[in-house]
Formats: C-alpha cells, sequence, structure tokens
C-alpha cells in the first residue's frame, strides 16, 4: 500500500524481497555498518539500495558514493535516480563520473593518452600550469548550475561541458562539492592515488561517504587487476631498437633489462618449466647493479623517471603519418617499460611470475596483487558505511573475508551478511543437471563432444524461443560446436574471441531479431555478463561444463595464499571453486530479468549435482538430476502453452 512506501520510493509497490533489502541496507546506513547481500534479479537492487541511502545522506549531510564497474551500470543508477526525483519532488545533486582521460574533450588527449594514466595525467598536469587548456581555464556557473539542476548522464554532461567551453571532469568535481550521490567508477574509492584526490576536490572525508558497491563479485578481481601487470621481452626489444640511434645510453640500459629476461628463459629451460616464480628483488636489484657501474651511473628510480621523459618527448613534433606512426609505437613501448618497473617495486603481497612458452618465444614476467583487502579494507573501515550487493554474490561469507569486511579486522562495525530469495516465480525457472555429461579435463574427447552436441540438438527440438548456450573456454566452444547436427547449426548466433565490441552488438541484435536463433557464446564473456537480455528473449540456457581455470602457477599461488590465510579447504573454494561458479550464475541468471519471464537451465555437466560444486550454488537452486533434461524442455514448454 501507498503509506507503506517509504517516501522516496517511486514506484507503485515494493516487490517481495525488496522490502527486506531496503530494511536492511537502512539498517547498515543508520547504524554506521558493513551489509553484504546476495540480492538475485528481480528484487530490484538499485532502487532499493538508493532510497534508504539517499534519505539518510541527504538527513545527515553525507555523499553516497554509487561504484560501478561497467557503463551499462551507470545509465541504471542515473536513470533509477531521477525517477526518485520525480517522485520525491526534492532539489537533490547527483553527478555522474567517469575516468578523467574519457572525460578530456582535448583532441590531443588522443588513444595513447587513454591508454596511459601516467602519460595523460603529466599532459594535463602541464597545460593546467601553463594555462594552455582554454576548458581548464574558463568557469561557466550557467554550467555548473545546470548539473546540479538536472540529472545527467555523464555523456550528457560530457557534451554540455564541451560545448560551454569548460573542463566536464573539473565542472563535475567542483559541484561534487555539493552533491548527494557520485555515480563512479570503483577506482574513486578502490585506487588510493585518484580516491585522496577526488575526496580532497570535493571537501570530503571519508567518513562522510556511504559505500555503495554494485556488482561487488567483480571487485577483488577489479583491484587485482589494478596492481598487475606484464612486460614482455618483445617490447624491450622493440623498444631498445627504437632508441639505438637517439638515445645510446637508454639503449644500453634496455638491453641489460632483456639480458636479465635472457637468464630466467635459461632457468626455465633448464628446470623444465614454462612457468617460475619470480622474487621481488631479483629483477630490482640485478637492474640496480648493472645500472650503478655504467659510465654515467644511475638508479632504478633514474632509469624509469628517463623512460618516462623520453615517452613525453615522443611523438610531440610535427612529422608525417609514417613517422608519427612509428614515434607512437615507441612511446608505447617505452611506456610499458616504465610503467612495469615501477609497479614492480611494490611491497605489496604479489605473485611474480616468469613465463616462457615451450619454444621460447617471447617470454614474459608479471606480477598480480594477491590480497584486495589490502586496497577495500582501509576504505571499507574508514567510509560511514557500506553496502556490497549482486546477483551473485554468493556466498557473501566468502567476498567480505577475501575484502577484508570481517569483524576480526574491522572494529566497531557490525558486518552483516544477508542472501535473499528471488521474488519471480519459482515455476517460471526450472533447473535440471544432466547426467553422464562433463567437460572435466580426463573425460574430453570426440565422444564426449558428440554427446554433448546431441544433447543441446535434443533440448533445442523443444525451446520456443531463443536459446543461449554457454561454454568454459572458446576452445570447447569450438571443439563441441563441430558436432552440433545442421538444424541446431543453422540457427547458430556465435561469439568469436577476437570480436570487437560493435561485432557483438550486431549478433545481440541477431538475437532479439530471430526468435529462434541460437547463441553460442562463453561463460566470464561479454554475452553471459555484461548483456542485458529483454523481454524474455532466452527462453532457455545451456551452461555446458564448469569454466575452473587451468591449473596454472598463478590459479596455485592465489590457493595457497587463502589456504595459509584461511585453511586449506577454504583455500581451494576461495582460489578456485567459487570463481568458476560466480560465472556459472552469471551466465545462468541471464534468462529471467523479470516476474514475468520464464526460462529453463540446464546445467550440463554432473558435476554440478556433486560435492563440493552443488554446496557453492545458491540455497534456492533446487536442481533435479536427469539424463533426459529434453523431457523437461517438453513439458516445461508444455506448461507455458497451457498457461497461455
Amino acid at each position: 500500500m501507498e503509506e507503506d512506501k517509504p517516501f522516496f520510493f517511486p514506484f507503485p509497490s515494493i516487490r517481495e524481497g525488496q522490502r527486506e533489502f531496503m530494511e536492511d541496507v537502512k539498517q547498515a546506513v543508520e547504524g554506521g555498518n558493513i551489509l553484504a547481500a546476495h540480492a538475485p534479479t528481480g528484487i530490484g537492487k538499485t532502487v532499493a539500495v538508493l532510497v534508504p541511502a539517499l534519505q539518510y545522506a541527504i538527513q545527515n549531510d553525507k555523499t553516497v558514493f554509487f561504484l560501478t564497474s561497467k557503463r551499462s551500470q551507470h545509465k541504471i543508477a542515473i536513470d533509477t535516480l531521477r525517477l526518485i526525483k520525480e517522485r520525491a519532488k526534492l532539489n537533490f545533486v547527483v553527478v555522474d563520473i567517469i575516468s578523467k582521460q574519457s572525460m578530456c574533450p582535448r583532441a590531443k588527449a588522443g588513444s595513447i593518452y587513454r591508454e596511459f594514466y601516467s602519460l595523460f595525467s603529466e599532459f594535463c598536469r602541464s597545460e593546467q600550469k601553463n594555462r594552455r587548456c582554454r576548458y581548464f581555464v574558463n568557469r561557466d556557473e550557467e554550467a555548473q548550475q545546470r548539473i546540479r539542476d538536472k540529472i545527467m548522464h555523464v555523456e550528457e554532461l560530457y557534451e554540455w561541458c564541451s560545448f560551454r567551453g569548460v573542463c566536464p571532469y573539473k565542472a563535475a568535481l567542483e559541484v561534487g562539492e555539493s552533491a548527494d550521490v557520485l555515480v563512479c567508477d570503483y577506482n574513486y574509492l578502490f585506487s588510493s592515488d585518484i580516491a585522496e584526490t577526488v575526496l580532497e576536490k570535493i571537501g570530503k572525508g571519508l567518513e562522510d561517504v556511504i559505500v555503495i558497491v554494485d556488482e561487488a563479485h567483480n571487485l577483488p578481481d577489479r583491484i587485482r587487476n589494478n596492481l598487475s601487470s606484464e612486460l614482455r621481452m618483445s617490447t624491450i626489444t622493440e623498444a631498445a631498437h627504437g632508441l639505438r640511434r637517439t638515445n645510446r645510453e637508454i639503449y644500453d640500459n634496455l638491453m641489460e633489462l632483456e639480458t636479465i629476461f635472457a637468464k630466467l628463459a635459461m632457468a626455465a629451460r633448464k628446470n623444465k618449466k614454462e612457468e617460475m616464480n619470480v622474487d621481488r628483488d631479483f629483477l630490482v636489484d640485478g637492474m640496480e647493479k648493472v645500472l650503478r657501474r655504467k659510465i654515467v651511473a644511475m638508479s632504478y628510480d633514474d632509469f624509469v623517471n628517463s623512460l618516462r621523459n623520453i615517452a613525453e618527448r615522443s611523438g610531440t613534433s610535427e612529422t608525417d603519418e609514417n613517422t608519427k606512426y612509428k614515434d607512437e609505437a615507441l612511446q608505447r613501448n617505452v611506456l610499458n617499460i616504465a610503467d612495469f618497473l615501477d609497479e614492480w617495486r611494490t611491497n605489496e603481497k604479489c605473485l611474480r611470475i616468469f613465463s616462457v612458452s615451450q619454444h621460447n618465444e617471447n617470454p614474459s614476467l608479471h606480477f598480480k596483487l594477491l590480497d584486495p583487502s589490502i586496497v577495500s579494507e582501509p576504505a571499507f573501515a574508514g567510509a560511514h558505511s557500506t553496502i556490497m550487493m549482486s546477483g551473485t554474490l554468493c556466498p557473501a561469507e566468502m567476498y567480505a573475508e577475501i575484502l577484508g569486511a570481517s569483524s576480526d579486522r574491522i572494529k566497531g562495525k557490525e558486518i552483516v551478511l544477508r542472501e535473499y530469495k528471488s521474488p519471480f516465480p519459482e515455476e517460471n525457472r526450472l533447473i535440471v543437471v544432466t547426467r553422464g555429461l562433463t567437460t572435466k579435463y580426463t573425460k574430453r574427447g570426440e565422444e564426449m563432444y558428440s554427446k554433448i552436441a546431441g544433447k543441446i540438438a535434443e533440448v533445442a527440438e523443444y525451446v520456443q524461443g531463443g536459446m543461449a548456450v554457454f561454454f568454459p573456454s572458446y576452445a570447447l566452444q569450438r571443439d563441441i560446436a563441430v558436432y552440433l547436427p545442421e538444424e541446431v547449426r543453422r540457427k547458430a548466433i556465435v561469439e568469436r574471441r577476437e570480436m570487437r565490441k560493435e561485432e557483438k552488438n550486431r549478433l545481440y541484435e541477431l538475437l532479439r531479431e530471430d526468435s529462434g536463433g541460437i547463441l553460442l557464446a562463453v561463460q566470464g564473456g561479454s554475452f553471459s555478463e555484461g548483456m542485458d537480455f529483454e523481454s524474455n528473449m532466452l527462453k532457455a540456457i545451456i551452461v555446458v561444463g564448469l569454466p575452473l581455470s587451468p591449473p596454472t602457477l598463478e590459479v596455485k599461488t592465489i590457493e595457497g595464499y587463502y589456504a595459509g590465510k584461511y585453511g586449506a579447504e577454504k583455500g581451494k573454494l576461495y582460489g578456485y571453486y567459487y570463481p568458476a561458479i560466480t560465472k556459472v550464475l552469471q551466465a545462468a541468471g541471464r534468462g529471467i530479468r523479470s516476474e514475468h519471464d520464464r526460462c529453463i537451465i540446464v546445467l550440463m555437466d554432473y558435476r554440478f549435482a556433486k560435492y563440493p560444486y552443488k554446496n557453492c550454488l545458491p540455497s534456492d537452486y533446487n536442481v533435479k538430476l536427469t539424463d533426459r533434461a529434453e523431457e523437461f524442455a517438453k513439458s516445461f514448454f508444455k506448461y507455458r502453452n497451457a498457461k497461455l
């Protein structure tokens, strides 16, 4: 009923499960606590979290940071806030903001400046200091007032400010001082340099911020990837070649770096390994040693700074297109080396791995942060309150632990873990697990691939509408697809590894236009996580196999790290099983996006019905084990027709 709804709530009624979620958010915000919520599609997470958070923020002079990793989620948040504003008739301020590079209207800030933050940052700083950027110098009160008055998508804000001749990023942050909500990327809180700068510019302390982490299952990997990098030997070779005639000193130093790579490759060959761990100091001390004994001695830091200076000078002169292309290629290679060497020095716990192929082709060195809580825990501890939410934040306990949101690490805040049930009718979703089929490595081969393809075809025969088949990898997609019968292949719409975003969007449109199309895609890809299949486009989803990571040194290192921290069982679950199950749940969730949608989900691997995989599934996954999945499909769609 109307009187039972919060004043800000913009819809006629509150869904089942939504009220419970809103109440939990309200209590977490009012108590200054942390809520980790597994909230399935259909609960209406965005409006349910924003209504109580915004109401508290307005009444208590706080700012909501709505953090998301995808531009599409920005749009959903902004559209929801517009509805709330229309309903509440309140003049609250919202700013939608993305990266500084992406909001720069300067043509000079081309692709390479958008690719390398350090290069763009130096370019921007220099242009501001010397007052060469008219967008930065200009100040337009009318532009800022429009941002305050109208809740704008970042694209609208960018176009408006560019038209008015002012810097969109600067204007957004200046309005941010009085904003009630900032819709922004994870980096605005979980990258320390950016977070400190942004908070300083909007005049807020972390204690003034209510944090909402959308699609929070992505946060651990996003933090890890932010502090990760890879350097290939070919990059060093190409950079050295480009500097051989113009800077002999740096050329010689790059050749010394190449020699270190060659020594690592030799050690790997000697031990008959394609991967091996590398100590941080092996590279740092090794380079320091050779740099110090040069005629013109320099430190590791001096070498990194010299590379940056070269990169900043490259490509600045007016040259023909061919020379410009070569300069940009050199600039990119030199910056890759400088960024890698700079970041390699971190003292945080990282996996550091040297990789070389069997044929010794283009060896590489890479590192990645092991523990994302190093970044997230201080943010959660310092913020007024935090809401982590996702349709696949399952189990919530795992995400809370690995992100440092646990009571033994954050004192004075209650950590609340919740798993909500789907509000949609149970009869609209049928989940079956197939007997006798698997992508387990020891069972792979022509016979198994043929059986899987045959079962896909048998299910497809009874599906009345669009269907998606998600494979663990592109390789398995290819190997199984060749056994699909002609009637299925004729309907197939195939995602390929090399496809660009525009090509994938065209595939999406093809599927939407063809009600009987069959999408062949991969788990963990754009179609299984990034795209929203509206209007019940998919009537059936088949998840083929488990996307378990190969037992690489990286996977083993992460698993071992968690085992040392949480025990052997959790180490295996957190480092190996749950990341795969999250991809499965994301793929399986593409079918039902509203209370009117119906979808059969076929988990095509017997392991889904066995420990530990079955225990990793959400509590409302009532799976049925069968070797006749097609019969379940037949009766599922027969029941649908009967209801129609």
